[in-house]
């Protein structure tokens, strides 16, 4: 409290008095409810430690599973992820030894040899002097040979700081990780409530008891691990992030021309196209950027163009990968294009909207005529109503010619099949009045299935748009004796025994709704799939 050369005054001496006496009142009050609140935290965190240290060791293992798959792709990223463990391992054994020589401090030699067996054993050391407030800053605070800036606390928050640095490096592209790293290892200076400055080291060992230093402690090795399981995490899934991401592929046939004259020999690649229907690259033609998805061009003359460009996809890091194309065309004498509006099948029983054009003629020109079904024009087209399922439906076209001559062309055939089978669902109001559609096997509130109206039917295929009505279905329950009943309806709406019997169901209760007859527009009827109810 003084000078070396200046005896103290005895001002001075009462003050020195009193810093004593409250520190040992401090000794005093560390009550047995707080301590025992620090070994709770502490085997909590331990835990979680070990159960991080677990889940780490496995990533590293599908890490090496990758490499084993694809080395040249992988190789890099597990390279930095083993010099995240090397780190990791390094700064958590240096926290490990602080651990160890306060608890020796503390509980003396076979205290901390103790405590080593324990850690090797996976259980759990009862700190003895746990509410002793010497020792932690006796073995982190002491002075080195480096001098007072250099004791093991200002070591291990070097350490941290630069592990922190370290970890951000590799996931600089992520700004929700660095924050997550800055907070976890923050060493700045804190204020106490008298605004005085107290260092991050004196806030974690200065007079603190045992239990408190060694629970903080194992909360950087739980923040350590945990980061190590992030960054490791990232860089796993860095190995595809220069990738392009797709989700629809479709077979794709690309000729070498796409007009062949008679004796001569049709090339085509056939090939599996894989897009991203998300994303919307940036396509040049011939020099001017497309808008929209489609490239058109008048043909106003007969003869062979040629079409150049490049497209640019952006990466899912961020980067555009070019891709140059290049192809040509003919145009040739007019030729009839008949295509189906929904798909490249017709259904029998109902009607097929289909399109007919031939390039240069106006469509008032245009003659069609079918086999195997009936032909009705629309305002857009022509519906055709095939007959009969496995029957090909011929598409004939003529057109009138300015000369007044008809010119037929060749019969585009279409295959005819059934409709596919339709699937049962109950519909009911949703949040904000939507309609919702429930067909089973997973939780729905009661509440909805009260307010619903009943059973009604449509296909799972969306590209048709085909009504169907519901004449009537069975719903079978089970009573508290296990007794199955069932109750019919007629119609597609519940009955009055039906709804009561909703009315009364629990939680986690299940019915099934069974034999649901539906009929479409081809007229037949069918019956569908059972409907499994599940109460929530």
């Amino acid at each position: 409290m003084s000078a070396t050369n200046c005896p103290e005054t005895p001002r001075q001496k009462m003050i020195s008095m009193m810093y004593l006496v409250l520190t040992a009142m401090l000794a005093l009050n560390v009550s047995t409810d707080v301590l025992n609140g620090f070994t709770l935290v502490q085997q909590s965190l331990n835990q979680s430690l070990n159960s991080t240290k677990v889940k780490n060791e496995a990533l590293y293992g599908q890490f090496e599973d990758l490499k084993a798959q694809n080395p040249e792709k992988v190789a890099e990223w597990l390279d930095k992820a083993n010099k995240v463990r090397t780190m990791t391992d390094s700064l958590d054994m240096m926290v490990e030894d602080l651990k160890v020589d306060i608890i020796t401090q503390a509980d003396g030699e076979e205290g901390g040899k103790k405590y080593k067996e324990c850690v090797a054993n996976g259980t759990e050391y009862e700190i003895g002097a746990r509410d002793n407030l010497d020792a932690s800053g006796q073995v982190a605070l002491a002075i080195t040979a480096g001098g007072a800036q250099n004791n093991r606390a200002n070591q291990l928050k070097r350490a941290l700081n630069d592990y922190a640095d370290a970890m951000i490096q590799y996931v600089s592209h992520d700004s929700v990780r660095v924050n997550t790293i800055r907070n976890n290892f923050n060493t700045e200076d804190t204020q106490s409530q008298n605004g005085d400055r107290i260092t991050w080291e004196a806030a974690r060992f200065e007079t603190m008891p045992v239990s408190a230093t060694i629970t903080l402690l194992t909360k950087i090795q739980a923040d350590l691990r945990n980061t190590e399981s992030d960054v490791v995490n990232y860089l796993k899934n860095q190995v595809d992030a220069s990738d392009f991401r797709v989700n629809k592929i479709t077979a794709e046939v690309i000729p070498d021309a796409s007009y062949v004259t008679r004796g001569g020999e049709y090339k085509a690649r056939i090939i599996l196209a894989a897009v991203d229907s998300t994303k919307r690259p940036k396509i040049t033609v011939n020099g001017e950027v497309l808008e929209g998805e489609e490239y058109i061009v008048p043909a106003s003359r007969v003869g062979t163009y040629d079409v150049k460009g490049v497209i640019e996809l952006p990466r899912a890091d961020g980067s555009i990968q070019p891709y140059s194309f290049e192809s040509s065309y003919i145009v040739g004498e007019p030729t009839a294009i008949v295509s189906a509006d929904m798909m490249n099948v017709l259904y029998a029983g109902i009607k097929n909207p289909i399109s007919v054009s031939v390039p240069g003629v106006p469509t008032q020109n245009i003659s069609v005529s079918i086999t195997n079904g009936k032909l009705a024009k629309t305002a857009k087209g022509w519906d055709v109503t095939p007959t009969k399922v496995g029957q090909n439906c011929n598409i004939n076209v003529s057109v009138k010619m300015e000369d007044g001559k008809v010119q037929k062309f060749p019969a585009k055939p279409f295959r005819v099949k059934a409709l596919p089978p339709p699937v049962g669902y109950i519909e009911y109001t949703q949040q904000g009045g939507t309609k919702g559609k429930y067909k089973g096997s997973t939780p729905i509130p009661k509440s909805q299935l009260i307010g619903s109206a009943g059973i009604r039917a449509e296909l799972d295929d969306a590209d048709l748009d085909v009504r169907y009505t519901v004449s009537g279905f069975e719903m079978t329950f089970f009573d508290s004796m296990g007794n199955g009943k069932v109750e019919i309806s007629n119609s597609n709406n519940w009955t009055d025994k039906q709804k009561d019997f909703m009315r009364k169901t629990r939680k986690g209760q299940r019915f099934y709704i069974s034999k649901i007859r539906a009929k479409g527009p081809d007229g037949v009827e069918r019956i569908l799939p059972t409907i499994e109810v599940i109460v929530r």
